[in-house]
């Protein structure tokens, strides 16, 4: 009888265990057809993506580690229903990230995007360290709180009359004004673009203007 039950747990375990296959892939921040702008090239994410990536997952007490292959796939068989955690290069802090799923949230190859913004501005911080203390995204979220209500513009010599009034549309409609640079370097367009968007948003700016 004993034999029988031990049997059956064995045997409903096996059952209950399912595999999950995992394909890591890293995605651009920023897209645009202004390849200034653009967060990392085609190239690079591709790069990116297809190297090994280190994997932990949780699930419950139990703890799992192991590597990708090196087009940044894996499989993992669960060792029940309860939900886990999955953690990807997790000593790395420029190309971690971490997902949460319900087993029944599963029904194919799980696709882990990790976002190139963290090593975007990284390399940005470390090209232009001042200008991006002064105009860090953080910066744009105190600005706002403390009533510097600002956009960053780049600034040009002879600007087109629509341009100029679109400007002075925002500035009167918003309250705010721009700030403007002249010949600010990739590494700063990128910069103010980020301070652009998060002050865009906590103004409830919906216009397509970077």
């Amino acid at each position: 009888m004993v034999f029988i039950l031990v049997l059956l747990i064995s045997y409903q375990d096996l059952y209950s265990q399912k595999e999950i296959v995992g394909k890591v892939a890293f995605y651009k921040s920023i897209e645009s057809n202004w390849k200034v702008l653009e967060s990392f090239p085609d190239q690079t994410i591709e790069s990116l993506t297809n190297r090994v990536h280190s994997i932990k997952i949780v699930q419950n007490n139990h703890i799992s580690e192991f590597e990708t292959d090196s087009t940044g796939i894996f499989k993992f068989k669960t060792k029940g229903n309860d939900s886990i955690r999955i953690y990807i290069n997790h000593s790395f802090p420029l190309f971690k990230e971490e997902f949460e799923y319900d087993l029944s949230q599963i029904k194919d190859t799980l696709h882990l995007k990790i976002s190139d913004k963290k090593l975007c501005i990284y390399r940005d911080s470390i090209n232009e360290p001042q200008f991006y203390t002064q105009y860090k995204e953080e910066q744009a979220e105190l600005d706002f709180q403390n009533g510097n209500k600002r956009l960053l513009a780049i600034a040009v010599d002879w600007p087109k009359e629509d341009i100029i009034k679109r400007f002075k549309e925002i500035e009167n409609e918003y309250g705010i004004k721009y700030d403007y640079f002249f010949e600010p370097t990739r590494e700063k367009i990128r910069i103010m673009y980020r301070y652009n968007q998060v002050m865009k948003k906590l103004l409830g700016i919906n216009k397509s203007e970077w």
